[in-house]
């Protein structure tokens, strides 16, 4: 006599996990190219930097990775700038790639320190108001650690750290904004978790 669970009526529906990468790096590439250019403008940001280590992530980092990145590796920095046009640049200073989904701007050999490159680059955009992920209310916004607030702190000076403001709203945003192909495939996700629960 077999067992069948409920969840066995799922199981044709879901994806190997190759192709399930492939799905939603192509989501992520799509919010990279929508949601945060609508969230800078939205919030008037000029510039998001996003700086996280290894063993001790930022809430927002492993969510902006492509997969099967799983989250931040040594010290990654990421910094979205603003364009007048709109448009928005996808910056990453670490000691590894994201493909095409980031352009690299910072290389240890050449760069030498890497907060000292991420000043170089953010003095170059002379940004008017920086987001760094600082929160009282909400720890999905609350991902910058005391010991990069620091090192930032003493990279910029009085002057670019005073254009510097909580980025929480910019997390939050992110998190909880999904694109069309992603509202797709909810109800589906939605009935799969019920049929777990009910099991």
């Amino acid at each position: 006599m077999s067992f069948h669970t409920p969840t066995d009526h799922y199981r044709h529906r879901l994806l190997p996990l190759r192709q399930q990468l492939e799905v939603q790096n192509g989501w992520l590439r799509e919010r990279l190219e929508t949601v945060i250019p609508a969230l800078l403008a939205r919030e008037k940001m000029d510039m998001w930097l996003i700086i996280a280590r290894e063993y001790n992530d930022d809430p927002v980092m492993p969510t902006l990775l492509p997969q099967p990145e799983m989250g931040a590796r040594r010290r990654t920095m990421l910094l979205f700038c603003r364009n007048a046009d709109g448009s928005v640049d996808r910056l990453t200073l670490a000691r590894y790639g994201y493909g095409d989904f980031y352009r690299p701007a910072w290389n240890p050999e050449e760069d030498g320190d890497q907060y000292a490159c991420l000043v170089r680059h953010i003095r170059e955009r002379n940004p008017q108001t920086i987001g760094i992920n600082l929160s009282r209310e909400f720890a999905f916004g609350d991902g910058l650690s005391q010991t990069e607030f620091v090192q930032l702190a003493d990279g910029l000076g009085a002057e670019l750290m005073g254009r510097t403001r909580s980025a929480e709203r910019l997390c939050l945003g992110w998190l909880e904004t999904r694109i069309p192909a992603e509202l797709t495939v909810y109800p589906g996700l939605v009935e799969m978790g019920h049929s777990l629960i009910a099991e």
